[in-house]
């Protein structure tokens, strides 16, 4: 699932330092990562592309190395697979899925876009939800030891969630900055999608500070959410107000009045 070559590169890129050998550690370290199901891998995953991988280097402390560069976008190494044939095994005979689009940062799927075609009235964006919830977890998981978010679309209507969202919540991103007028022409939303949340910058903002797993050890349930465009330019105003506050030393803070769209369904 993961693309070697461009995770080698971003910790030669970011970390000079480390042999080619200790690279090599890294990036076997990070693949062999395992919990007792896929979804815990996952969360381990992901607080490792959060807070960085600990590594020991030979005769020295204990550190941890970045995966990703969240401060400097351009750091990293984008890439957009189109059409990712992913084998798997089903009864001895291999068998393959391939998803639409899979998007990768420094060679590590984070993730998958599922499209159908407005035109065939029997593939819907639920089919498209289908796919990846049931099908896709079924019988390729191990993408999902790495893969957090989905994307839907059928080109009229485009909806964000995680690999772990019920269909209903999946939501549209209707508008790329908070002073932009509501976008509610339906072939509005994938462009809104597009700027709103695959820029690079603001597609990192999105995945280190946005995304929140329910239990911090592992529960049953699976439960994991991204954040709506609401509660997104909102948490951003009260982090605003929160910084003014502490350079200006005054003890005060702007109050934010988003409530309504705060409570997560």
């Amino acid at each position: 699932m993961l693309i070697k070559s461009d995770f080698i590169e971003f910790l030669a890129r970011s970390n000079a330092d480390l042999g080619d050998e200790e690279r090599e550690q890294i990036f076997e370290s990070f693949r062999l990562v395992g919990g007792d199901s896929a979804f815990a891998t996952l969360h381990k995953v992901y607080n490792l592309l959060i807070n960085g991988m600990p590594f020991s280097p030979q005769n020295e402390p204990k550190k941890q190395i970045s995966l990703i560069d969240f401060e400097n976008p351009r750091n990293n190494t984008f890439r957009v697979l189109n059409q990712f044939v992913i084998e798997y095994t089903n009864n001895g005979q291999k068998q393959k899925r391939v998803p639409d689009i899979v998007l990768f940062v420094n060679g590590v799927p984070l993730c998958i876009i599922e499209l159908k075609n407005p035109a065939d009235f029997n593939a819907n964006i639920y089919s498209a939800w289908e796919q990846i919830y049931v099908r896709y977890w079924r019988d390729i998981g191990h993408l999902f030891h790495y893969c957090v978010l989905a994307c839907i679309s059928d080109g009229v209507k485009t909806r964000l969630g995680t690999v772990r969202t019920a269909y209903q919540h999946f939501y549209a991103w209707r508008r790329v900055n908070d002073e932009d007028k509501l976008s509610t022409l339906p072939f509005d939303e994938m462009q809104s999608m597009i700027k709103g949340v695959y820029e690079p910058s603001r597609f990192l903002e999105i995945f280190r500070d946005y995304i929140y797993f329910e239990d911090s050890i592992y529960d049953s349930n699976e439960r994991q959410i991204v954040c709506r465009y609401p509660q997104f330019f909102a948490t951003r105003k009260l982090k605003q107000s929160i910084i003014e506050s502490i350079r200006a030393k005054n003890g005060k803070l702007a109050l934010v009045n988003e409530t309504k769209h705060i409570t997560q369904n």
